[in-house]
């Protein structure tokens, strides 16, 4: 066979190897993991330093490894939990899952199991207690997607605690405890559990089939909808507890912006009753999520 010949195998071996790169960003989340990298970052300078020139010493060194170990062992808790979620999401999100099947499970799997040693790795550079935090967050991560996330209550809490575990992990980094942070990360908290069984919601049919119990499923749609108001209001009294400390800082806007958006929220939340609705109420809390991370600049 001439070169010639060899040229669109080449251009096809390479074009196949894109689409599955980008096939394990999407099962990786790769939005979710930007966020988390900022978010990171952002409490770092912006909580614990006042200041950008630490970056370029020690300990910005070590923030440096401890992101990037993060990442990785949240990049594979979305491959194990994707691969645990394979018939589900076919129900659920089947035009993303027939996409995600380019990575075949034993793909996932591996990748899963690589990520956390480079993970754990680097954590071992830092100090100890960040390498006991990265171990049991891993561990926390498998138990979620292979028990937790299918206990009724149990999974949408885990799956929360989870979310603000790396504001956790940045406290311990500094072994130094904020009130800010900790009220922060207790209002982000309630706002990831509501969206968390909204989500519940939109998943219900991919649930039932596959035999998952969830809140929407053991209480009903009705209360479920009273579960999620009480969420909503317990947001906006979080946001009333932090006002008066971030109040003379730019913030408060944020704080502000949101309890406006959750105002409307609690509106759509009334008048929901297909999945269409919903989702509308989860594209909400995922631009309120997204927006409290960009927020932390301004404190």
């Amino acid at each position: 066979m001439s070169s010639t010949d060899s040229r669109p195998i080449s251009k096809n071996k390479n074009k196949s190897l894109l689409i599955k790169f980008l096939a394990i960003l999407s099962i990786a989340r790769w939005y979710n993991i930007s966020l988390i990298t900022i978010s990171l970052y952002a409490i770092q300078i912006f909580i614990y330093e006042n200041s950008f020139s630490f970056l370029i010493q020690e300990k910005g060194i070590h923030l440096h490894l401890y992101v990037i170990a993060i990442d990785l062992i949240i990049v594979g808790g979305y491959l194990i939990n994707a691969f645990y979620d394979f018939e589900k999401d076919m129900i659920n999100q089947p035009e993303k899952t027939y996409f995600n099947i380019l990575v075949s499970k034993k793909s996932c799997l591996n990748i899963y199991i690589l990520c956390n040693i480079l993970g754990i790795t680097l954590t071992f550079l830092i100090n100890t207690k960040i390498l006991i935090f990265s171990i049991i967050l891993i561990f926390a991560l498998w138990i979620y997607s292979h028990k937790l996330r299918k206990k009724v209550l149990f999974g949408e809490i885990s799956a929360s605690f989870l979310t603000i575990s790396f504001f956790l992990g940045i406290a311990l980094f500094n072994l130094k405890f904020n009130l800010t942070l900790a009220l922060f990360s207790t209002y982000i908290f309630t706002i990831d559990l509501t969206r968390e069984i909204i989500k519940k919601m939109i998943s219900l049919k991919g649930d039932l089939i596959v035999g998952e119990k969830s809140i929407p499923i053991y209480f009903g749609i009705k209360k479920s909808k009273y579960i999620i108001f009480f969420l909503m209001i317990s947001s906006l009294l979080a946001i009333l507890s932090l006002l008066p400390i971030v109040l003379n800082r730019s913030f408060s806007y944020y704080f502000i912006l949101s309890f406006a958006v959750i105002s409307y929220a609690i509106y759509l939340l009334h008048h929901a009753k297909t999945k269409t609705q919903f989702n509308k109420i989860n594209t909400v809390y995922k631009f309120l999520i997204g927006l409290a991370i960009f927020s932390i600049v301004l404190y």
